[in-house]
């Protein structure tokens, strides 16, 4: 007798004011899933408590607790001295019920879930899911990627779905191209929802930020260049504006010819869209045949101006050297091993989901940039 009373003082004390605890979720799980299987109808008597208690392996004082919160949500009704009898509700209502338990049971024995947005599914995108997928499951967490296609506003609206998602945690986001920060974000800021960006840094507002250092990565790529008796070299990228990534990686060179004390000639410098057309490329070599070497600031560029001179008979290395940034997997599918910067994707998959992490249970309130320090790999493409 006194170990019955002793169990319903702690299932009691468990249970007040806290309608979230496990044991009593689920008793009240198991009499919603009764209604639906039996099925009991209207106004019919449903089980008792003692019944109900012996079914789930429970106190009489846990389903007492289960049965009064069904009342109080209009499901059951009560008479003293005669039971409880299903009100007149709608299965399908129930069925939703249970549904939305099973939901926030999982969650509730660790099965909880984070967001990864990016903007494609390219093969660096796709081994920084790799890693992000893997890192979040050693800590029991699932991951629903979504993607953008590098659109602003998807990724806005991607972004305003997943804040509607209560069993969504936190989220890592991999920004587009256009690099700067949305209404979406801004909420994510004001509503310190937990968020990392990972790649990119924002300027006007700040972020827990896990990126490759890029300014020095595409500074210790120019020097590797003069380091190898190169003074005339050459900088292409995509467009610059409002892309971080291509900023810093633009700045490192600049630094990095200021350094080693060479010229900076304004027709070396492309950095607009079109880079990525032959047309293009052919016209910047021939207008730039003083150049000994070229730094791309992405791989898929360094490619396409290693076939641009192949067409016009410059010879890599011997008459150009390039160089990339990356270590892209399509380096595999041409001709020449291709030296460039690498960027390891690893150490901030784990790091992005470490700092969300740590963001989620509230154990780290600052915000931070971490950079991830870049290593040149020395192939064939450069003499």
């Amino acid at each position: 007798m006194m170990k019955e009373i002793s169990r319903q003082a702690v299932e009691k004390k468990a249970v007040r004011g806290r309608v979230s605890d496990t044991l009593y979720n689920r008793v009240r799980n198991e009499i919603l899933k009764m209604i639906i299987e039996k099925p009991i109808k209207p106004n019919e008597l449903m089980p008792s408590e003692g019944e109900i208690a012996e079914k789930c392996g429970v106190s009489k004082m846990t389903s007492k607790l289960a049965l009064n919160s069904l009342a109080e949500e209009n499901i059951i009704y009560r008479i003293p001295r005669r039971g409880s009898f299903l009100a007149d509700v709608d299965l399908n209502k129930i069925r939703s019920m249970v549904d939305a338990d099973n939901v926030m049971n999982k969650t509730a024995s660790g099965t909880n879930y984070l967001a990864l947005v990016i903007p494609k599914l390219d093969s660096y995108c796709g081994n920084i899911v790799r890693v992000i997928l893997k890192t979040a499951a050693d800590h029991n967490y699932h991951v629903i990627v979504k993607y953008t296609d590098g659109v602003s506003e998807k990724e806005e609206q991607i972004l305003s779905e997943i804040a509607r998602v209560s069993e969504i945690r936190g989220v890592i986001l991999f920004p587009g191209d256009n690099n700067t920060c949305g209404i979406e974000l801004l909420n994510y800021k004001v509503r310190n929802y937990p968020i990392v960006i990972i790649d990119r840094v924002y300027k006007e507002i700040d972020f827990d930020s896990i990126c490759h250092d890029n300014f020095q990565g595409a500074k210790d790529a120019v020097s590797y260049l003069i380091q190898k008796g190169h003074t005339k070299i050459g900088f292409i990228s995509k467009s610059i504006s409002n892309v971080t990534s291509r900023e810093e990686r633009y700045q490192g060179y600049v630094t990095g010819m200021m350094e080693g004390n060479q010229h900076i000639r304004n027709e070396s410098v492309l950095t607009n869209d079109t880079t990525v057309l032959t047309e293009t490329l052919k016209e910047y070599l021939i207008n730039n045949k003083n150049l000994t070497a070229v730094f791309c600031a992405d791989d898929y560029i360094a490619v396409y101006v290693y076939y641009a001179a192949q067409s016009l008979g410059i010879r890599v290395p011997e008459d150009l050297s390039i160089i990339g940034f990356t270590d892209n997997e399509i380096l595999q599918f041409i001709p020449l091993k291709m030296t460039t910067v690498k960027q390891p994707v690893e150490e901030m998959g784990i790091l992005a989901v470490k700092v969300l992490l740590d963001k989620i249970t509230g154990s780290n309130t600052s915000t931070r940039t971490i950079r991830i320090k870049t290593e040149i790999v020395e192939r064939d493409s450069v003499k």
